[in-house]
């Protein structure tokens, strides 16, 4: 009997740790120690010891002591190469007849739940961007379009007054920079319609760079990647590409020409269970199996002067910006493009010391070869 409890225990879809009423981890089934491999939990360790490494151990280690245990707690711990893992779990008392011998949590790594709700907002937003820049695209395409006609019939008028032709060609770069921003716009609001096709990551990260190069000669690029390279995504190749020139263009921007950007591609492992999201069971990821699954990587670092914590709860907000001359459009549409591959896109940053954009997006998609 012994043997096919294991059996079952190792099984489940959820990780599952259990404590003796003396601290000691009695047992953790093999899910639970993948979800926790960014700070591995062992059989035999005292959780007492571990208490002060994150939330989750800390909250193991108080409920040992607790009388009315907390249910649908979520915390957020390290996980694999320094990223972030939001953690949700419920406890429970252990009992051997009539005594309580200890504590159970059983938890499942949400960080993907966290990007299906992310995904979710980003789509509400944009119907409702959709709606406002249709309307605002006709009001305002037909009249600019008027005086860029009238501007040509001025300038065809002028010729040897250069003061107002000077004014007349003004005119004219506003109204293309208008144009501009209404199709920067109607684009991004527009629904990501996915090509889909196998694209090997690193060599189109390598395009990309090497144009960035030739258009910012002040800039340093560097690009580090696994030795054997063919990292093969499912993938929109144009759209991706957009995103990643969208990165280093911030970047570039952050450091005013001057500065260094390393980029860094690898592969993550992380799992994509269906689990209840607003009272109904969804799947995280389009026709994911509820299996570890595997995750291109990458990190785009630059040494600029950082974003202030003020503002990068905005920094993905359509039309935010804080450059004089941008539109706002070249993060929140990056990130678009992202979570239409079903990825995250991540940032960090730190005021003096620079900032850093990570990419993940599942190797697979729903419909690709």
């Amino acid at each position: 009997m012994r043997q096919f409890e294991v059996a079952i225990l190792s099984s489940f879809r959820a990780g599952i740790v259990a404590i003796r009423s003396d601290g000691t981890v009695a047992y953790i089934n093999p899910i639970g120690s993948k979800i926790l491999e960014g700070c591995p939990l062992r059989e035999g360790e005292s959780i007492h010891s571990r208490a002060s490494e994150n939330v989750f151990f800390r909250v193991l280690s108080e409920a040992l002591t607790m009388n009315y245990l907390p249910t649908r707690v979520e915390a957020e711990l390290p996980g694999r190469d320094g990223e972030r893992q939001s953690l949700g779990f419920t406890l429970s008392v252990l009992k051997e007849k009539d005594g309580r011998i200890g504590i159970c949590a059983f938890f499942k790594d949400l960080t993907h739940v966290e990007m299906t709700e992310e995904s979710e907002n980003l789509k509400q937003r944009l119907l409702m961007l959709g709606q406002m820049a249709a309307g605002l695209a006709h009001e305002i395409r037909n009249p600019i379009a008027s005086i860029g006609v009238h501007a040509s019939i001025l300038r065809s008028h002028l010729s040897g007054n250069e003061k107002l032709l000077s004014s007349v060609a003004m005119m004219t770069r506003e109204i293309e920079k208008v144009e501009y921003i209404i199709r920067e716009c109607l684009n991004f609001v527009r629904p990501a319609e996915l090509g889909i096709k196998q694209v090997q990551v690193d060599t189109l990260l390598d395009g990309v760079i090497a144009r960035m190069i030739t258009l910012h000669p002040g800039m340093e690029f560097s690009i580090q990647k696994p030795g054997n390279g063919g990292l093969l995504v499912d993938a929109d190749a144009a759209l991706l590409e957009q995103a990643f020139t969208n990165i280093l263009a911030n970047a570039v921007d952050a450091c005013h020409g001057k500065g260094i950007v390393n980029v860094l591609v690898g592969t993550s492992r992380h799992f994509t269970e269906a689990v209840r999201l607003n009272r109904q069971v969804e799947r995280l990821l389009p026709a994911q199996s509820g299996k570890e699954e595997e995750f291109i990587r990458i990190h785009i670092r630059d040494n600029g002067p950082g974003i202030s914590p003020e503002i990068q709860d905005r920094i993905f907000v359509p039309f935010f910006t804080t450059k004089k001359t941008g539109t706002g459009i070249g993060l929140p549409l990056a990130q678009k493009i992202v979570h239409a591959h079903g990825g995250v896109l991540d940032m960090n940053s730190e005021v003096g010391k620079g900032t850093e954009f990570i990419i993940k997006i599942p190797m697979r998609q729903s419909g690709g070869r």
